[in-house]
């Protein structure tokens, strides 16, 4: 067989297989939604996830159990996680060793202390030795953060992990009356536009019933496409960026031809103000829930219906609000959080520091949980770019471009004029080998050609006052949808 028939077999092969895929893909949107979310979406979770249904079990055993009682299994937990540290991370084992502490003598809470604190830095340096090394390499799943801090962070996780991820998240969602497989439209990060993504990754879109609108490029010509669609499609949860929802959210309250009503707005990723929740909960007419997490931990803390602050996952979290010396603050006083997870042993999170701010609520919550409440959480707010031609581009979009260069330690872009940005990275110590051009083109692809884009490596960035380091800053401010619609990037 010549080259040129073998080409054209395998071009039509490959067109069948395409074919196939859109009648297969076709035929699934056509099923009844609500025989999607009870028939079809539990099978294919089952198989990816096997045990996500009896870990949701699980939490809602503890649903409305005693404080007292959450805390003991908290503390077991806890203390499990610490032995399996110590016996099977070399980090920990050397940690322990040297800090002449062993799991035993952690008998309280305010005994962890004695353990010094996990910081980016140390999850940079030691990577390696942060792995439980009894781990089967093959079943490591690799994951990374640009950071709210923009300090580039790689790590590994379990597929326990992700199975109590999905399971918490269920749960908290119950709370709001949503339920697991329910229609979602999610104004969120992707590293493709929808047109470019895969037969498989819009297969997946079809059977978990979500449906995503780019929060990296946000222009009003894909909001009103998407807007549109969520009119007909009528989404139960809407979730996203904070900025993002508001962004969408003034959108649409712009247009008088939009009704989107969804049973609850789930607002993460980044910091939530008052005024971003008032104007998000007049767009949708409906009740918005602050959701807390991060990428090396998620799941972190929610808000029930009562809204009195953001309960903790403390199944599958332990938290702590401490100050500068490392010790736990009381209620009402802001510090540091620190977390440590319960469920990923393939690598360890032991009183890791998110380099976010909060403070613990005082009392009880009216809606009888008892998973105790952070009242406030600081921090993690991201900017969009403006380009010259009106697109705004989300924060987190540059974080994606960092996520596969370890050799950058930190970033920060700043957008002081309408026409021109400035990228200043700091390289880790000893790395040298860095593309610095491929990382221009990427930028200045997003940023289109009428954005000067400036790009040079620093020996440090400063923090600013508060502490907080933003990895993106816009200093100019650009209208949306008419004269009275700002959005608000300083």
């Amino acid at each position: 067989m010549t080259d040129a028939a073998t080409q054209r077999k395998e071009g039509s092969a490959a067109l069948g297989v395409k074919k196939n895929s859109a009648f297969r893909e076709n035929a699934l949107r056509s099923i009844p939604s609500e025989f999607l979310r009870v028939a079809v979406f539990p099978i294919y979770l089952r198989r990816q996830l096997p045990a996500v249904y009896r870990n949701l079990a699980d939490c809602q055993k503890w649903e409305f159990a005693s404080p007292e009682d959450l805390a003991t299994l908290q503390w077991k937990r806890l203390r499990a996680m610490l032995s399996h540290a110590a016996a099977r991370v070399p980090y920990y084992r050397e940690l322990l060793r040297e800090s002449k502490v062993s799991p035993e003598d952690l008998r309280e809470p305010q005994d962890l202390a004695r353990l010094p604190v996990l910081t980016k830095g140390i999850v940079q340096r030691r990577l390696t030795d942060l792995v439980d090394e009894q781990s089967d390499v093959g079943r490591r799943m690799k994951n990374a953060t640009g950071g709210s801090t923009g300090q580039p962070v790689q790590f590994f996780q379990d597929s326990f992990y992700w199975e109590y991820a999905r399971a918490t998240q269920w749960f908290v969602e119950g709370w709001w009356g949503i339920r697991p497989g329910d229609r979602t439209a999610s104004i969120w990060g992707c590293d493709r536009d929808l047109p470019e993504q895969t037969w498989g990754e819009r297969l997946y879109g079809t059977i978990t019933q979500t449906r995503v609108c780019n929060a990296f490029s946000l222009s009003e010509e894909p909001m009103d496409r998407f807007a549109s669609m969520l009119v007909r499609w009528n989404p139960r949860l809407v979730v996203g960026y904070a900025s993002a929802l508001e962004l969408f959210a003034r959108f649409i309250l712009s247009r008088q031809k939009f009704s989107i009503r969804p049973i609850a707005v789930k607002s993460s990723a980044e910091v939530l103000t008052d005024p971003q929740r008032k104007v998000i909960e007049q767009a949708f007419d409906a009740p918005l829930y602050n959701f807390y997490g991060s990428r090396e931990i998620n799941n972190l803390a929610a808000e029930c219906p009562a809204r009195q602050g953001l309960h903790i996952n403390a199944l599958g979290r332990y938290v702590e609000v401490v100050d500068d010396d490392g010790r736990q603050l009381p209620p009402g006083e802001a510090g540091r959080i620190l977390v440590t997870d319960l469920t990923n042993r393939t690598m360890p999170f032991i009183r890791y520091q998110l380099d976010d701010v909060g403070s613990w609520a005082d009392g009880s919550c009216s809606c009888g949980r008892p998973f105790p409440r952070l009242a406030k959480v600081w921090g993690r707010s991201s900017d969009f770019i403006t380009t010259p031609d009106g697109k705004k581009i989300h924060g987190e979009y540059f974080t994606h471009l960092f996520y596969d260069l370890p050799q950058i330690q930190t970033f920060q872009l700043v957008q002081r004029t309408a026409e021109d940005v400035s990228l200043d990275y700091v390289l880790r110590p000893g790395a040298l080998d860095f593309n610095e051009g491929a990382l221009r083109r990427k930028i200045q692809d997003a940023l289109g050609s009428k954005m000067h884009c400036e790009i040079k490596r620093v020996m440090r960035i400063d923090r600013p006052p508060s502490g907080k380091h933003r990895f993106t800053i816009s200093m100019i401010q650009t209208p949306l949808g008419n004269k009275n619609t700002v959005v608000d990037n300083a």
